[in-house]
């Protein structure tokens, strides 16, 4: 169940809406999706990344010690 409105002020301009929690939590998760998407382009953008080949091999590395 979608439910959604909101009150406007008195210059036709809304700052009140209104949703269920259902729809708040979808939502909500979608911004923390693409925020964490917007972090990851930027990590990627500023080489902060590496293969998960040579990832993966450092942790065995660091394990075997």
């Amino acid at each position: 169940m979608k439910t959604l409105e909101y009150s406007p002020l008195d210059n036709g301009i809304g700052d009140t809406v209104s949703l269920s929690y259902k729809e708040y939590k979808r939502l909500k998760t979608r911004i923390d999706l693409s925020e964490l998407l917007a972090q990851s382009d930027e990590d990627v953008k500023n080489g902060r990344v590496a293969p998960m080949k040579d990832t993966s091999e450092d942790l065995r590395s660091i394990l075997r010690e």
